[in-house]
């Protein structure tokens, strides 16, 4: 019995150094796809409880997309929007490979979170939420023109870089920590809101820590880059 149990023991090892293996990524990239895993959850966990006294991200519809991408901003061209951020990284990138391996680690994920996995919401008549108009009473039924007439969120999340260095010194002022020690990783989030009373569109750097005591990464600050209303 030990020995069956020694040997399936030695099988499973075998087939999951396979599979590595047979992955084609180097170990850098499986550190990435590790590592995204981690910081992928931890947003998309953090998307599902949202503030009351935050109206416009009420999750009454939330869908994230699977790929790693930093930009996604859905605003009518007419509308003023702040330029988009991008974080620029010295290392080389992703391969294919890395990438469709990190979009079925997403997948898997959202599908346990119980979170719908697809790409953006498309209302191009649906103008922003500061147009001028009034916004419908609570309860109203009417909705803008081109405006859908129940809130739907859509959340990109994009490939973590090591450390804060590639956010603007002027945007970490507003936060004491140095981040200077410990495991630290920044990625992207854009949040899009559209509902009747139109929609916005807001990017965030959000950086993660591995608290020594606790397993996993978790939200240690959030800064707003850049938006559109």
């Amino acid at each position: 019995m030990v020995g069956a149990r020694y040997v399936a023991c030695v099988a499973l090892a075998a087939a999951f150094l396979l599979i590595e293996g047979c992955d084609n990524l180097s170990p850098s990239e499986r550190e990435l796809a590790h590592t995204d895993a981690e910081v992928f959850e931890a947003v998309a966990r953090s998307e599902l409880v949202v503030p009351i006294d935050d109206s416009s991200r009420l999750p009454r519809f939330l869908r994230i997309d699977s790929r790693p991408v930093d930009n996604t901003a859905l605003l009518p061209p007419q509308s003023t929007a702040s330029p988009e951020f991008v974080l620029e990284s010295d290392s080389v990138l992703p391969s294919s490979a890395a990438i469709n391996r990190i979009g079925q680690d997403r997948r898997a994920i959202l599908e346990r979170l119980g979170i719908e996995e697809g790409g953006p919401f498309f209302f191009p008549g649906c103008e922003g939420v500061r147009t001028g108009e009034a916004a419908p009473a609570p309860g109203a039924t009417s909705s803008r023109a081109g405006c859908p007439p129940q809130w739907r969120r859509y959340v990109t999340i994009g490939l973590p870089r090591r450390g804060v260095g590639l956010i603007p010194e002027k945007v970490r002022r507003t936060e004491p920590r140095s981040f200077d020690s410990g495991e630290v990783w920044t990625v992207l989030v854009t949040e899009t809101s559209i509902g009747s009373g139109g929609q916005d569109w807001k990017q965030y750097a959000w950086v993660l820590t591995r608290d020594p005591e606790r397993a996993g990464l978790g939200l240690a600050a959030r800064f707003l880059l850049s938006w559109a209303e």
